[in-house]
């Protein structure tokens, strides 16, 4: 059963979340967003960190009304603050965004106070007026009432993780806060590795090895390490306009697949071919 079963506007919810910064997490969410939307799949991305760089890349970033007015007041229209996400100025076809600002976190410690504060985000979706296929939560590398609003309604909690010796460092804690607010540990969830450098053997296999031992699912797909990721941050560009059909690009469609089918989403998929040594590339 769906995770957000009263709300009709939208058919799936993906969180992503890591409690620890600099692993490409809204990279990699915006990424594989922009993917689905690709697929043609009506997609929503809300940016729920008050650094907003994900509202930033999809050209976003100065709005007037934002998520945080909804944290604010929780009868505030959502309507209102869904706007179609643009490359260069240029609306991009079937996505769409909620964006963020500096304010956020001090307005959703202030939201503590109201009595329905889990579902603030929740009762917001339901006055959607568009129909939406997908839906993704950018959280931000903290535990709070944003991140606690996005756990509830998720029926997936992605988690991308680094090639770094403290990689999976809170993520049992983040484990531990998901299953006190769904109040149940079945749950989906997917670690995806991010930054991966090939090259890096030793530290590939002591990750791998660890998240083999903790028994958590991870993502058959990986996000190769580039500089064009800083890059098109730079330009406030979507990675996958910026480095159209690149390596990695490819790599976000295979990710993207993944999590459709996971799903179990009806519809287009990437045609893709793995070489040998793991990357997807267009059919």
């Amino acid at each position: 059963m769906s995770a957000h079963k009263h709300i009709n506007k939208v058919k799936k919810i993906v969180a992503f979340a890591n409690s620890k910064g600099g692993v490409s997490k809204t990279s990699t969410c915006l990424g594989v967003a922009s993917c689905c939307a690709e697929l043609g799949y009506k997609t929503l991305v809300v940016d729920l960190d008050h650094q907003a760089n994900l509202s930033d890349d999809v050209g976003r970033g100065d709005e007037d009304y934002t998520i945080t007015d909804l944290f604010e007041n929780p009868k505030f229209d959502i309507n209102k603050i869904v706007y179609p996400a643009l490359d260069n100025g240029n609306a991009i076809s079937n996505l769409w965004v909620v964006p963020a600002d500096i304010t956020l976190a001090v307005e959703a410690r202030a939201a503590e106070r109201f009595r329905h504060r889990l579902h603030i985000i929740e009762d917001g979706l339901k006055k959607l007026k568009q129909d939406f296929d997908i839906c993704f939560f950018d959280c931000r590398p903290a535990i709070d009432l944003t991140i606690e609003n996005a756990l509830l309604l998720s029926d997936m909690v992605v988690i991308p993780v680094n090639m770094d010796k403290r990689a999976t460092k809170g993520i049992n804690d983040l484990f531990e806060v998901t299953k006190e607010i769904k109040r149940t540990d079945d749950f989906m969830s997917l670690i995806v590795k991010t930054m991966f450098d090939r090259r890096n053997k030793v530290m590939i296999r002591a990750i791998e090895e660890e998240l083999s031992n903790k028994g958590w699912k991870v993502a058959n797909s990986v996000v190769s390490v580039s500089e064009s990721f800083k890059q098109a941050t730079k330009y406030n560009r979507p990675f996958t306009s910026f480095a159209n059909d690149s390596r990695q690009h490819n790599e976000l469609r295979a990710l993207a697949n993944e999590l459709l089918d996971s799903l179990q989403v009806e519809g287009r998929r990437f045609n893709l071919v793995v070489e040998e040594d793991g990357v997807a590339c267009g059919a």
